[in-house]
Order: structure tokens, then C-alpha cells, then sequence
């Protein structure tokens, strides 16, 4: 083995790698031996210690003097993978005397522990002293495919879980970032005089065996580093344990789908299977929808017994429709879709919405009546959205495809998906029926189970969408998280992706499968996947809300230096705190603005930030107020701005909508958020500014929030990740 080059991972090396596999799967086996995990991790570009097996004491003493005392002896049997645990491990030999003795005692623990295990010898490896101990591994963790995992060990992993995880591969630079998030990085750099590791080289290393579980994910299922020792000269593995996957578990190929989700959502021609007489029906309701909101297309409603509805011609199925249909909406009970599918696909229809229920979120049963259908709609290559979805809203078409009535819908920047109807029904009518602050949905679609359509090609769709400013998502599983991360790469250049994803508990987990059939996808992995790939995480809907307000309202903030103008010193004080703690900086005012402020500030007062205003106020309230807001604002030092106003008698004046109109008009690329306090005057205050796009929020803590999510997609918007898809082998 001490033959093997360590650098890079070259195509002689993957071949050798390959060889060492295809060995233990003719050996009957999915788990390598010790040796045989340091000849792929030597291969990979890992260091490894000195070691070589013996099959005897002799042999044993001869490698002692050859590798040099003190050594490490440790069981070599594919039978036996818990060595420690098998008192198959001696470690600080520093004699013959103590080599011989070790080696019989393990021996004879090894066979005790599994008598019937194969016994190859025992491994002599040098015995590695000092430096910090790390673990680094990759594993196979669906539905994402093979993770990156990196950490400090011992006690550090067990009690405080100081591990950092990326969707794999990473380049040096995702992995150097690695290396900066896990709570004890200190300890890379030397921390009270242990050693500085070289963590340019230990970045190299993760990036490397990142890159080899890719190019390895159908051959490797786990590969553990445990540990991974940095001294100052060497970074080495002291133990590594590689696991195959079983055979068989190649992904099916499916045909590619004959139209993508532009079939659903830009329709020339729809029939609604299950249009009803009852305006209390679904049925009803979703064709009113259509019908009234002005889509411009042909409409068909089929009924087996009406002659019309809302004076539509009714067919009685949808085989008796004399024109062509793109599109149609299932209003029926769930068991008749898969009949009535077949009828589609006679048609030449090229996409369904699946508005019927009864699918995967009621269970076993459901789940395979889904799976039917799923195969049936794969197979036809008609792209379909649902079952178990409320519809969708798409404005640019006037297609109000949704059977929830909506009568005063905004039009706007934002594409809004989600998989429950809570968005496109309860959380929609509440943001529609607000008189200010109202937030612009130029789509919302929701997905349901998603049998087929997903988020991933509404992001696609929406990217391309130029009315597409903002694209949020609500997110109860991830059907195939590499595409969709592999398409947020690229998307967030140009617009923001903002994701509310709950489940985060296994209380939440179990709730979203009874609600939409939903796989629980490891919590962890999510919020760090999304963070990897620049996606905005909403941890709450008031999050998810604001966020979206604040993105399509607001210009981003281009730095991290914030003036505050606040009319209470409390709030001052507490939204420096909350600033501080999401990595903003308070804003050192020049001295022009200085200058500026000094001509209405009390002359005990000193200009400085945050700018509290309170005692200001004798100066006017009108100038205090327009004064304080400007001179913040046109400082060349300050990025963004957060307001704090307190709406009270002896604070009121008009033309606070003339203030922030000047505000908008003078600096239409720094951002203002504004925080109001106070009562009916407050009312009024935010009434007067509507329509500005100022966005106002409830608390500072809320504010914060929002223009830190603003200032982190900056930060990520031209960071491009390798690409995380992956190949797919036939099948």
C-alpha cells in the first residue's frame, strides 16, 4: 500500500479504485476491510498511516522495525468491523515483548468474538501522536444523493454534534467554508498552542473525496474517515470504513415528458371533467373562476347530464368535445381519475390538473392507487399537477384556474408555489384582503402530492417568466432535491428563490405525510443544502410573508453598514442588538451628514448612530422627520436604512407620503425599512405611504430579519456551486 501515490485523483487511480471494489463484491461482500479503505483513500489523495498486514508474530516483528516503534496493532477480518468492540485493537507498543503478547491477545478476543469470522492477519500501522482530531466522511442520504460531512471528533461530535454538512461535490472554496462553520474552528488554527493545521491542503482533501462520491454514487454507500488526524506536517487517516451499495439499485429512466409545466399553466383551451349546476360544488366554482376572471381561451365543461353550465355547452365526457383540449381540470372522486385519464391521453390532451383527493395523504391504500397513476401519466408523457391540488393562478393568461372565488386578486412580481392550499386559499384571501402592505402574486400554483409537476419546474418556469421578480416556495418534501438545487444555482443570479420548508420536527415530519403524502427528507440536510446553494430559508409563515414583501418591494442592500432613525433610544438600542447579531455593522456617519444632522439635533445631543430624534422634535416635527430619514439616508457610508417611528399625538404631522416619496425618488437603490408604533395614527401613517413600495413591519426583530435574508442573497447571488446533478445509469 505504501507504494500507492497520494495526490490527486487521477483516471489510473479511479481504475485502480474501481478494481479494489469490484474485489470485495467478488468476495461476496458490501463492507471493505480497513486496508482495503486505505487503498481507496490512498488512491483518492488521502494520506493514511504506514501499515502492512502480518500473518504471524515474525511477520509482525519484522513490520514493527521496519514501520518503527510505537506501533498500533488492530484485527484484520471482513467478519469483524467494530475492532475496538472485538478487543481486536492494542494500541502504544513500544516493544517486541509487548507486540508479541498484543498479538496473541488479539487473536484470541477476535475469536472469541466471532468464532466464525475470517481472520486475514493482523495490521501493524504506525502509531500517530498529537494534532487535532477530525472526522470526515461522505455517505449516500436520499433523496439527496451523496453528502459531505465534516467535524471535529471525539467529544465534539458525541456531545456537541460539531458537524457541518454540503451536498456533494464541493470545490476548495465550499469546503474552505466548511472548515469556518463548525463551532470549534479555532482548533484549526492553533488554539492555545495546539498545532495550526494546513487547512488550505485539508480543504483540498474534502473537496477530492467530495468529488470521488459523485463520480463513485453507484458503487459507494458510506465511506467514514474516523479519525482524521492534523498535525502540523501531515494531515492523516487513522481508521476508514467504506460500504458498497446492494446491486440492484439503479434509478429506472423514465421517456422525457412531451411538454413541460408551460402545458398547465399557458393552456389555449380547457375542459373542466366534473363542471357542476350546484354553485356550492367545486365543480362550479372553479369554472365560474375561469369564466369571469376573463381567460381568453375556449372553455368545456363535461357533465354527463347537463345540456349547460354558466352558459358553457356541457359534453357529457370528454371524448364527445369536437375541438382539441390542452388542458384539463379532475373535479371528480379520486378512484374515477385513472379511468378518465385513459380518455385524456385518446385526446391528445397535453396536461391535467388533479384537483380530486384520495390519493398518498389518506395512505397505503391511496398511496398505491398514486403510484398507478403515476406510471400510467409518466408513460403518456402529460404533465400534470397534483392530485390533492386546489388548482392554480396564473395573471399574466387571466386564468384563475382555482376553485377557492377570489374577487380582488393582485397582480405582481412574485411566483408563488406550494404544495398545500393554505397558500393559494386562507394565507392568499388574507394578503388580498389587506387595504395596505399589499404584496403582488403574478402566479400561484399549487402542487398537492406532486405526482409529476414539481418545484423544480416551477422554478425553471418562472426564471424564464420576465414578470418574475421574486420566486417563493412552500415546500413540504423535495421530490429530487439535486435538480432543484442544481437549478437555484442558476437562478439565484437573477431572481430569488425563498423557501418556507417545515417538517422540521418529527412531529411536523409526520404531519405533512397525512397532509400531502409527503417523504420526510432529513431536516438537517435541508437547511444546509439550501444555505449551500443560495436559497433564502423562511423558518415561519411570518417570515415567508415578510421576506416576500421586503424582496419585491426593496432594493438589495450592498453592504452590511446600517444607519438607524429611531424616535425611542429603547429601540435603538435593542435594534442595534438584533442588527449585531445577524452580521450587520452600524454605519460610522461622515461628517457632512454630521454636519447635516447637527442643524436640528439639541446641542447636547451628538450626531451620532442610531440617530434617536425624540428630543428633536421641538425643531418641528415635519423637518425632524424628513431631515432625519435624508440625511441618513444620502450618507455615502450608510447601506441601508431601518426607520423607527413612533405614531403618536405629539409626534404627528402631515406629509410623511411626501418624506418617503422623496426618499424613494433620491435613492432608489438603498433600502428603507420602516417600523411604526403606535395606534390610529399609525393607521394612518401607513395608509399615506401605500402604494410607494416602503415596506413597514411590526417589530424591529422582524425588520432585521427580512433585510438580513436581503443582504445574505447578495452576498450568494454570483456564488456558483459545482453542479450537484447527478449521472443515472439505465435501467
Amino acid at each position: 500500500m505504501s507504494e500507492i501515490k497520494q495526490g490527486n485523483t487521477t483516471a489510473a487511480q479511479m481504475s485502480e479504485i474501481r478494481n479494489i471494489l469490484a474485489k470485495v463484491r467478488l468476495d461476496g461482500r458490501t463492507r471493505l476491510t480497513e486496508q482495503e479503505g486505505k487503498m481507496v483513500l490512498a488512491c483518492a489523495g488521502v494520506g493514511i498511516t504506514q501499515e502492512e498486514l502480518a500473518t504471524s508474530e515474525d511477520e509482525a516483528l519484522a513490520l514493527c522495525k521496519k514501520i518503527g516503534y510505537p506501533v498500533v496493532l488492530k484485527i484484520a477480518s471482513p467478519d469483524i468491523l467494530h475492532k475496538t468492540e472485538a478487543g481486536g485493537v492494542k494500541v502504544g507498543l513500544s516493544d517486541a515483548e509487548a507486540v508479541r503478547r498484543a498479538y496473541a491477545e488479539i487473536l484470541a478476543s477476535a475469536k472469541k468474538y466471532d468464532s466464525k469470522a475470517r481472520i486475514d492477519g493482523v495490521l501493524v500501522q504506525e502509531m500517530v501522536t498529537g494534532g487535532v482530531e477530525t472526522i470526515l466522511g461522505v455517505a449516500n442520504r436520499p433523496p439527496f444523493g451523496p453528502v459531505v460531512a465534516f467535524g471535529l471528533g471525539g467529544v465534539f461530535v458525541e456531545l456537541m454534534k460539531d458537524v457541518t454538512f454540503r451536498i456533494a461535490p464541493v470545490d476548495e472554496a465550499g469546503a474552505t467554508a466548511m472548515l469556518g462553520e463548525i463551532k470549534g474552528a479555532a482548533m484549526l488554527d492553533g488554539y492555545r498552542g495546539g498545532p495550526a493545521v494546513n487547512k488550505a491542503e485539508l480543504a483540498k482533501i474534502v473537496a477530492r473525496l467530495s468529488r470521488l462520491a459523485v463520480d463513485l454514487n453507484e458503487e459507494i454507500e458510506e465511506l467514514d474517515i474516523n479519525p482524521l488526524v492534523l498535525t502540523e506536517k501531515r494531515i492523516v487517516a487513522l481508521d476508514a470504513l467504506i460500504t458498497l451499495k446492494s446491486e440492484g439499485t439503479k434509478t429506472r429512466v423514465y421517456p422525457a415528458p412531451k411538454n413541460d409545466i408551460r402545458a398547465v399553466l399557458e393552456p389555449r383551451s380547457i375542459a373542466v371533467i366534473g363542471a357542476s349546476t350546484d354553485p356550492t360544488k367545486t365543480g362550479h366554482v372553479l369554472l365560474k373562476n375561469i369564466l369571469v376572471n376573463g381567460f381568453p381561451g375556449k372553455v368545456y365543461a363535461i357533465n354527463p347530464t347537463a345540456k349547460e353550465i354558466l352558459g358553457v355547452k356541457a359534453y357529457p365526457n370528454i371524448l364527445a368535445v369536437p375541438d382539441d383540449i390542452d388542458m384539463v381540470f379532475f373535479l371528480l372522486p379520486g378512484k374515477w381519475v385513472p379511468t378518465l385519464f385513459e380518455d385524456c391521453k385518446k385526446k391528445g390532451v397535453k396536461a391535467a390538473v388533479i384537483i380530486s383527493a384520495g390519493f398518498a395523504e389518506v395512505g397505503d391504500e391511496g398511496r398505491k392507487v398514486q403510484q398507478d397513476l403515476q406510471e400510467v401519466i409518466r408513460e403518456s408523457g402529460v404533465r400534470c399537477l397534483g392530485p390533492n391540488s386546489i388548482g392554480f393562478i396564473n395573471m399574466s393568461h387571466k386564468l384563475m384556474g382555482s376553485f377557492i372565488l377570489f374577487e380582488n386578486w393582485l397582480d405582481g412580481p412574485i411566483s408563488l408555489a406550494a404544495q398545500s392550499g393554505i397558500f393559494a386559499g386562507a394565507v392568499a384571501d388574507e394578503l388580498m384582503s389587506k387595504s395596505v402592505q399589499r404584496i403582488g402574486i403574478g402566479q400561484s400554483v399549487i402542487f398537492g402530492n406532486k405526482i409529476d409537476l414539481d418545484e423544480s419546474d416551477f422554478v425553471e418556469w418562472a426564471w424564464k417568466n420576465p414578470k418574475s421578480k421574486v420566486i417563493a416556495i412552500h415546500m413540504e418534501s423535495m421530490n429530487n432535491p439535486r435538480r432543484f438545487l442544481s437549478l437555484a444555482n442558476k437562478v439565484k443570479k437573477d431572481k430569488p428563490i425563498i423557501v418556507l420548508k417545515p417538517g422540521r420536527t418529527a412531529a411536523g415530519a409526520i404531519a405533512s405525510a397525512s397532509h400531502t403524502g409527503s417523504m420526510a427528507a432529513d431536516e438537517t440536510l435541508v437547511d444546509h443544502s439550501l444555505r449551500q446553494y443560495g436559497v433564502t430559508r423562511a423558518y415561519d409563515l411570518e417570515e415567508f410573508v415578510e421576506f416576500m414583501k421586503a424582496f419585491s418591494f426593496q432594493p438589495f442592500p450592498k453592504g452590511k453598514r446600517v444607519g438607524i432613525v429611531t424616535f425611542s433610544g429603547a429601540n435603538g438600542v435593542m435594534s442595534s442588538d438584533e442588527l449585531a447579531e445577524h452580521g450587520f455593522d452600524l454605519a460610522e456617519f461622515s461628517e457632512t451628514s454630521k454636519e447635516r444632522m447637527k442643524k436640528f439635533l439639541p446641542e447636547w445631543q451628538p450626531a451620532k448612530n442610531p440617530l434617536d430624534l425624540w428630543a428633536s422634535l421641538g425643531a418641528g416635527n415635519r423637518l425632524t422627520h424628513e431631515e432625519g430619514i435624508l440625511s441618513v439616508l444620502a450618507d455615502e457610508n450608510v447601506d441601508a436604512v431601518l426607520v423607527v417611528l413612533l405614531a403618536l399625538a405629539n409626534a404627528d404631522f402631515d406629509g410623511i407620503r411626501e418624506i418617503y416619496e422623496r426618499a424613494r425618488k433620491e435613492f432608489p437603490d438603498k433600502p428603507v425599512y420602516t417600523v411604526i408604533l403606535g395606534g390610529p395614527i399609525k393607521g394612518r401613517w401607513i395608509k399615506e405611504i401605500d402604494g410607494l413600495n416602503m415596506p413597514v413591519f411590526d417589530t424591529t426583530r422582524i425588520a432585521v430579519k427580512a433585510l438580513a435574508a436581503a443582504r445574505q442573497y447578495v452576498v450568494q447571488r454570483d456564488e456558483v456551486q459545482p453542479d450537484p446533478i447527478l449521472p443515472v445509469s439505465g435501467g
